[in-house]
């Protein structure tokens, strides 16, 4: 069985440490790669008189087993420790359409 590729979206609530963020944001980027996923976008503002989300971040991977693999590697995990200590964010995967048929 192929897997599709998949976005993880995730948003930042809460900070508790800017810098402990921002150091687990650099390694984290840096892990991505390598293990199948990759950003694509960072941000976010609101849409006319709409309210805004927290700040965003926008990953494609090529499949939900290899973003999951990242969560549960050795070499994510003292990361993880990092941005729980660091931050409140929630994630979700939303799979791919591309490519999918269309009625």
């Amino acid at each position: 069985m192929v897997e599709a590729p998949v976005f993880v979206v995730v948003e930042v609530i809460s900070v508790k440490d800017p810098e402990g963020l921002k150091t687990y944001a650099e390694r984290a980027s840096r892990l991505i790669g390598p293990l199948g996923g990759e950003i694509v976008a960072q941000g976010g503002g609101a849409i006319g008189d709409e309210p805004g989300f927290a700040p965003l971040v926008i990953q494609r991977w090529r499949s939900e087993g290899a973003f999951r693999a990242w969560l549960d590697s050795d070499a994510y995990r003292p990361l993880n420790e990092i941005r729980l200590a660091s931050a409140t964010m929630r994630g979700a995967i939303v799979p791919s359409v591309a490519g999918a048929r269309r009625p």
